[in-house]
Protein backbone atom coordinates (compact mmCIF):
# COMPACT_ATOMS: atom_id res chain seq x y z
CA UNK A 1 0.00 0.00 0.00
CA UNK A 2 2.51 2.14 1.03
CA UNK A 3 4.58 1.71 -2.12
CA UNK A 4 1.50 2.25 -4.53
CA UNK A 5 1.08 5.53 -2.65
CA UNK A 6 4.74 6.86 -3.19
CA UNK A 7 4.56 5.31 -6.87
CA UNK A 8 1.49 7.16 -7.36
CA UNK A 9 3.10 10.41 -6.55
CA UNK A 10 0.74 11.44 -2.91
CA UNK A 11 3.18 13.70 -1.29
CA UNK A 12 2.35 12.24 2.47
CA UNK A 13 1.12 8.99 4.19
CA UNK A 14 -1.33 9.44 6.71
CA UNK A 15 -2.17 5.90 8.37
CA UNK A 16 -5.08 4.89 11.08
CA UNK A 17 -7.23 7.74 10.60
CA UNK A 18 -10.96 6.76 10.98
CA UNK A 19 -11.34 4.62 7.53
CA UNK A 20 -9.23 1.67 6.79
CA UNK A 21 -11.09 -0.27 9.20
CA UNK A 22 -8.75 0.77 12.13
CA UNK A 23 -11.06 0.19 14.59
CA UNK A 24 -11.17 -3.28 14.01
CA UNK A 25 -7.39 -3.55 14.68
CA UNK A 26 -5.75 -4.28 17.92
CA UNK A 27 -3.40 -2.03 19.41
CA UNK A 28 -0.28 -4.50 19.30
CA UNK A 29 -1.30 -4.53 14.97
CA UNK A 30 -1.72 -0.91 14.63
CA UNK A 31 2.03 -0.40 16.63
CA UNK A 32 3.26 -3.43 14.20
CA UNK A 33 2.05 -1.27 11.19
CA UNK A 34 3.54 1.76 12.13
CA UNK A 35 6.37 -0.09 11.84
CA UNK A 36 6.24 -1.20 9.01
CA UNK A 37 4.63 2.00 6.94
CA UNK A 38 7.52 4.09 8.96
CA UNK A 39 10.34 1.83 7.73
CA UNK A 40 8.57 1.53 3.62
CA UNK A 41 7.95 5.27 3.27
CA UNK A 42 12.66 5.63 4.34
CA UNK A 43 11.77 9.22 4.78
CA UNK A 44 10.39 9.98 1.48
CA UNK A 45 7.89 11.76 2.92
CA UNK A 46 6.13 12.86 5.47
CA UNK A 47 4.35 9.76 7.67
CA UNK A 48 1.14 10.77 9.94
CA UNK A 49 -0.14 7.96 11.93
CA UNK A 50 -3.60 8.00 13.75
CA UNK A 51 -3.31 7.36 17.53
CA UNK A 52 -7.11 7.49 18.41
CA UNK A 53 -8.64 5.45 20.89
CA UNK A 54 -11.61 5.04 23.06
CA UNK A 55 -9.36 6.01 26.32
CA UNK A 56 -6.62 8.67 27.12
CA UNK A 57 -4.36 5.89 28.04
CA UNK A 58 -4.56 3.98 24.63
CA UNK A 59 -3.88 7.02 22.72
CA UNK A 60 -1.12 8.00 24.26
CA UNK A 61 0.39 4.72 23.54
CA UNK A 62 0.14 4.71 20.28
CA UNK A 63 1.28 8.53 20.11
CA UNK A 64 4.26 7.86 21.90
CA UNK A 65 5.31 4.23 19.91
CA UNK A 66 4.47 6.56 16.54
CA UNK A 67 6.72 9.30 18.26
CA UNK A 68 9.41 6.26 18.82
CA UNK A 69 8.73 4.44 15.22
CA UNK A 70 10.08 7.70 13.33
CA UNK A 71 6.71 9.14 12.10
CA UNK A 72 6.02 12.77 11.54
CA UNK A 73 2.84 14.04 13.04
CA UNK A 74 0.44 12.37 15.27
CA UNK A 75 -3.56 12.59 13.86
CA UNK A 76 -6.10 12.51 16.76
CA UNK A 77 -9.83 12.37 16.60
CA UNK A 78 -12.49 12.94 18.73
CA UNK A 79 -12.98 9.69 20.83
CA UNK A 80 -15.89 7.63 20.43
CA UNK A 81 -17.72 8.14 23.77
CA UNK A 82 -20.67 9.10 23.27
CA UNK A 83 -21.50 13.11 24.44
CA UNK A 84 -18.31 14.85 26.17
CA UNK A 85 -18.08 18.23 27.67
CA UNK A 86 -15.93 20.87 26.14
CA UNK A 87 -13.65 21.02 28.97
CA UNK A 88 -13.48 16.95 28.40
CA UNK A 89 -12.57 17.02 25.23
CA UNK A 90 -9.79 19.65 25.45
CA UNK A 91 -8.31 18.00 28.76
CA UNK A 92 -8.71 14.61 26.02
CA UNK A 93 -6.61 16.28 23.30
CA UNK A 94 -4.51 18.06 25.40
CA UNK A 95 -3.32 15.30 27.68
CA UNK A 96 -2.16 13.18 24.48
CA UNK A 97 -0.69 15.95 22.53
CA UNK A 98 1.49 16.82 25.21
CA UNK A 99 2.90 13.24 25.88
CA UNK A 100 4.72 13.59 22.12
CA UNK A 101 6.88 16.28 20.55
CA UNK A 102 6.01 15.52 16.90
CA UNK A 103 3.23 18.14 15.67
CA UNK A 104 -0.45 16.93 16.28
CA UNK A 105 -3.27 16.91 13.69
CA UNK A 106 -6.54 16.84 14.96
CA UNK A 107 -9.26 15.26 12.55
CA UNK A 108 -13.11 16.96 13.18
CA UNK A 109 -15.37 14.14 12.06
CA UNK A 110 -18.49 14.32 13.80
CA UNK A 111 -20.33 12.61 10.97
CA UNK A 112 -18.17 9.57 12.05
CA UNK A 113 -17.96 9.50 15.68
CA UNK A 114 -20.64 11.70 16.62
CA UNK A 115 -18.90 14.67 18.37
CA UNK A 116 -18.35 17.93 16.64
CA UNK A 117 -15.32 19.80 18.10
CA UNK A 118 -15.97 23.03 16.43
CA UNK A 119 -12.68 26.03 16.12
CA UNK A 120 -13.36 27.29 19.37
CA UNK A 121 -12.55 23.48 21.24
CA UNK A 122 -9.39 23.59 18.69
CA UNK A 123 -7.93 26.76 19.75
CA UNK A 124 -8.34 26.02 23.56
CA UNK A 125 -6.32 22.65 22.79
CA UNK A 126 -3.98 24.76 20.86
CA UNK A 127 -3.55 27.53 23.51
CA UNK A 128 -2.48 24.59 25.94
CA UNK A 129 -0.72 22.54 23.77
CA UNK A 130 1.86 24.04 21.32
CA UNK A 131 2.22 21.36 19.23
CA UNK A 132 -1.41 21.22 17.96
CA UNK A 133 -1.08 23.74 14.76
CA UNK A 134 -2.80 20.84 11.88
CA UNK A 135 -6.69 20.54 11.49
CA UNK A 136 -8.35 17.78 9.50
CA UNK A 137 -11.88 18.46 8.44
CA UNK A 138 -14.36 15.91 7.33
CA UNK A 139 -16.21 19.00 5.73
CA UNK A 140 -17.16 20.97 2.14
CA UNK A 141 -15.47 24.26 1.68
CA UNK A 142 -18.08 26.95 2.85
CA UNK A 143 -16.99 24.89 6.48
CA UNK A 144 -13.48 24.85 5.58
CA UNK A 145 -13.43 28.36 4.89
CA UNK A 146 -15.01 29.52 8.51
CA UNK A 147 -12.39 27.25 10.01
CA UNK A 148 -9.63 29.24 8.21
CA UNK A 149 -11.08 32.43 9.03
CA UNK A 150 -11.79 31.47 12.87
CA UNK A 151 -8.35 30.19 13.50
CA UNK A 152 -6.34 32.38 11.41
CA UNK A 153 -2.71 32.30 9.75
CA UNK A 154 -1.43 30.08 13.05
CA UNK A 155 -3.39 26.96 11.80
CA UNK A 156 -2.81 24.69 8.46
CA UNK A 157 -6.32 23.21 7.73
CA UNK A 158 -6.68 20.18 5.61
CA UNK A 159 -9.19 18.46 4.10
CA UNK A 160 -11.13 14.58 3.81
CA UNK A 161 -14.09 12.89 3.17
CA UNK A 162 -12.08 10.97 0.73
CA UNK A 163 -11.54 13.73 -1.78
CA UNK A 164 -14.94 14.55 -2.93
CA UNK A 165 -14.63 18.31 -2.51
CA UNK A 166 -10.79 18.33 -3.13
CA UNK A 167 -10.71 21.53 -5.52
CA UNK A 168 -12.91 23.89 -3.82
CA UNK A 169 -11.32 23.26 -0.26
CA UNK A 170 -8.57 23.74 -1.96
CA UNK A 171 -9.91 27.03 -3.54
CA UNK A 172 -11.33 27.97 -0.09
CA UNK A 173 -7.79 27.86 0.94
CA UNK A 174 -7.22 23.84 2.63
CA UNK A 175 -3.60 23.62 3.19
CA UNK A 176 -3.90 20.21 1.06
CA UNK A 177 -6.24 17.06 1.07
CA UNK A 178 -6.47 13.51 2.36
CA UNK A 179 -8.03 11.33 0.61
CA UNK A 180 -8.28 7.49 0.03
CA UNK A 181 -5.35 5.21 -1.78
CA UNK A 182 -7.23 3.39 -4.10
CA UNK A 183 -7.49 6.57 -7.06
CA UNK A 184 -4.61 8.71 -5.50
CA UNK A 185 -2.33 8.89 -8.43
CA UNK A 186 -5.68 10.30 -10.11
CA UNK A 187 -5.92 12.81 -7.55
CA UNK A 188 -2.20 13.04 -7.37
CA UNK A 189 -3.06 14.78 -10.52
CA UNK A 190 -5.96 16.88 -10.10
CA UNK A 191 -3.88 18.63 -7.30
CA UNK A 192 -0.46 19.61 -9.33
CA UNK A 193 -2.66 20.85 -12.44
CA UNK A 194 -4.54 23.27 -10.00
CA UNK A 195 -1.06 23.95 -7.91
CA UNK A 196 -0.09 24.39 -11.04
CA UNK A 197 -1.94 26.90 -12.20
CA UNK A 198 -4.12 24.88 -14.61
CA UNK A 199 -7.51 25.09 -13.33
CA UNK A 200 -9.41 24.07 -16.82
CA UNK A 201 -7.31 20.80 -16.37
CA UNK A 202 -7.72 20.28 -12.69
CA UNK A 203 -11.48 20.54 -13.63
CA UNK A 204 -11.13 18.19 -16.28
CA UNK A 205 -9.80 15.30 -14.61
CA UNK A 206 -11.66 16.21 -11.30
CA UNK A 207 -15.19 15.66 -13.24
CA UNK A 208 -13.56 11.86 -14.78
CA UNK A 209 -13.07 10.60 -11.02
CA UNK A 210 -16.04 12.54 -8.71
CA UNK A 211 -18.94 10.39 -9.62
CA UNK A 212 -16.61 7.20 -8.05
CA UNK A 213 -15.65 9.45 -5.50
CA UNK A 214 -19.13 10.29 -4.42
CA UNK A 215 -20.26 6.18 -4.50
CA UNK A 216 -17.92 5.45 -2.66
CA UNK A 217 -18.72 7.77 0.49
CA UNK A 218 -22.51 7.75 -0.09
CA UNK A 219 -23.09 5.42 2.61
CA UNK A 220 -20.84 4.16 5.46
CA UNK A 221 -16.93 3.30 6.25
CA UNK A 222 -17.59 -0.20 5.57
CA UNK A 223 -19.01 0.26 2.09
CA UNK A 224 -15.85 2.65 1.48
CA UNK A 225 -13.78 0.35 2.78
CA UNK A 226 -15.72 -2.12 0.41
CA UNK A 227 -15.52 -0.28 -2.52
CA UNK A 228 -11.86 0.80 -2.24
CA UNK A 229 -10.25 -2.52 -1.44
CA UNK A 230 -12.46 -3.69 -4.81
CA UNK A 231 -10.38 -1.48 -6.53
CA UNK A 232 -7.40 -1.95 -5.09
CA UNK A 233 -7.53 -5.88 -5.80
CA UNK A 234 -8.22 -5.29 -9.21
CA UNK A 235 -5.32 -3.09 -9.74
CA UNK A 236 -2.84 -5.45 -8.06
CA UNK A 237 -2.59 -3.73 -4.50
CA UNK A 238 -4.40 -6.43 -2.18
CA UNK A 239 -5.02 -9.71 -2.82
CA UNK A 240 -8.27 -9.86 -1.13
CA UNK A 241 -11.15 -7.12 -0.80
CA UNK A 242 -12.47 -8.85 2.54
CA UNK A 243 -13.38 -7.00 5.54
CA UNK A 244 -12.88 -7.66 9.21
CA UNK A 245 -16.27 -9.04 10.80
CA UNK A 246 -18.66 -7.47 11.38
CA UNK A 247 -19.03 -5.96 8.36
CA UNK A 248 -21.54 -5.54 5.11
CA UNK A 249 -20.28 -6.45 1.91
CA UNK A 250 -20.87 -4.93 -1.86
CA UNK A 251 -24.32 -6.57 -2.51
CA UNK A 252 -24.84 -7.39 -6.66
CA UNK A 253 -26.16 -3.82 -7.62
CA UNK A 254 -23.07 -1.87 -5.45
CA UNK A 255 -20.46 -4.07 -7.59
CA UNK A 256 -22.33 -3.66 -10.69
CA UNK A 257 -22.52 0.34 -10.06
CA UNK A 258 -18.89 0.29 -8.72
CA UNK A 259 -17.58 -1.55 -11.52
CA UNK A 260 -19.38 1.00 -14.35
CA UNK A 261 -17.78 3.93 -12.77
CA UNK A 262 -14.25 2.18 -12.79
CA UNK A 263 -15.00 1.45 -16.51
CA UNK A 264 -15.16 5.33 -17.04
CA UNK A 265 -11.73 5.56 -15.75
CA UNK A 266 -8.59 5.14 -16.87
CA UNK A 267 -6.66 3.42 -14.08
CA UNK A 268 -2.89 1.40 -14.38
CA UNK A 269 -2.22 -2.23 -12.54
CA UNK A 270 0.49 -2.04 -10.20
CA UNK A 271 2.52 -4.46 -12.48
CA UNK A 272 1.95 -2.47 -15.31
CA UNK A 273 2.83 1.03 -13.36
CA UNK A 274 5.74 0.15 -11.74
CA UNK A 275 7.01 -1.88 -15.08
Amino acid sequence: MVQFALGSGAHGIVAFGLAGEVMKLTSDERRALTDVIVDEASGRVPVLVGAGAPSVRASVELARHAEQAGADCVVLPAPMSGALGEAVLVDYFVRIASSVSLPVMIQDAPAYVGIGLGPDVVRQIGAAAENVRLVKLEAGPVEMNEWIERLGPDYSIWGGDGGVYLLDCLRAGAAGLVPGVDLVDLLVRVYEAEAAGDSLLAERLFRDVLPMLVFEMQHSLDHYNACAKHVLVKRGVLGSAGLRAPATVLGDMSRLLLERHLSHLTIVAEGARAG
